[in-house]
């Protein structure tokens, strides 16, 4: 099983591929058509549609999500920690089980929480029995 920090990268590497299509489809429709268009020399030229450049939008997160995963994936298998490291956890499935399984063994020992709470009763009481004398 995949650590999270592996599973966004396998995401990220994924949705930069889509991106690519998505752009390649565009290009191939002509919904992506540059920003300005030349002059035009003479009237049997194609007419060039201009689009803002917002249009450009889905190519350069395409190059930022591949770059991003592409270069994940090189500093895990170096061995190195990775950019995605600081937002997903890099354990494993079972190192993740044993650490939330200590925190609710903490959390609900019910034994160990009672008993404390009835030693301090027992010393509050204490006390008070004691400045009473």
């Amino acid at each position: 099983m995949n650590s999270p920090s592996q599973s966004a990268e396998n995401l990220i590497i994924g949705l930069g591929i889509v991106l690519l299509l998505a752009t390649a489809f565009a290009l191939i429709d002509g919904r992506l058509p540059p920003a300005e268009c030349p002059p035009s020399t003479s009237d049997l030229d194609d007419a060039c549609t201009s689009s803002s450049v917002i249009g450009w939008l889905i190519p350069g997160t395409a190059v930022l999500c591949l770059t991003l995963g592409i270069s994940s994936r090189m500093a895990h298998n170096s061995g190195k920690a990775s950019l995605l490291d600081r937002f997903f956890t890099n354990e494993s499935e079972f190192e993740i089980a044993k650490r939330v399984s200590e925190d609710y063994d903490d959390e609900h020992d019910t034994d160990r929480l009672s008993g404390a709470w009835a030693n301090m009763e027992a010393k509050m009481l204490e006390s008070n029995h004691s400045e009473e004398e």
